[in-house]
C-alpha cells in the first residue's frame, strides 16, 4: 500500500485508529508530511499499532512493496467513524 493518510471525512477528527497485524512479518513506514523524514518499524505477528492525535494530519504511511514475504498476512484496522 503506497503513501497515504486515513484522513477520509466520515474518520472522527483526531481519534485513535488501531491496527492488527496477524501473520507474516512486515515493515511499516512513516514519512514527515513536510520534512519527508522517514521512520519504519517492523510489524511482527499479533502486533497492535495506534496511530493517534494529529499523526495523520503530518505523517504518511505505507506498507512498502517486497517480494521477500512468502506467508500471508491479514491486518485488521480499526476507526471511530462519525455518527
Amino acid at each position: 500500500m503506497g503513501w497515504h493518510a486515513d484522513n477520509e471525512i466520515e474518520i472522527k477528527p483526531l481519534s485513535s485508529i488501531a491496527s492488527l497485524s496477524l501473520g507474516a512479518e512486515r515493515k511499516f513506514s512513516f514519512k514527515h508530511k513536510s520534512t519527508k523524514e522517514t521512520k519504519s518499524i517492523v510489524l511482527e505477528n499479533g502486533s497492535l499499532l495506534e496511530m493517534k492525535g494529529e499523526l495523520q494530519e503530518h505523517w504518511l504511511h505505507a506498507l512498502p512493496k517486497t517480494t521477500k514475504v512468502l506467508d500471508p498476512r491479514i491486518n485488521l484496522t480499526f476507526r471511530q467513524m462519525k455518527n
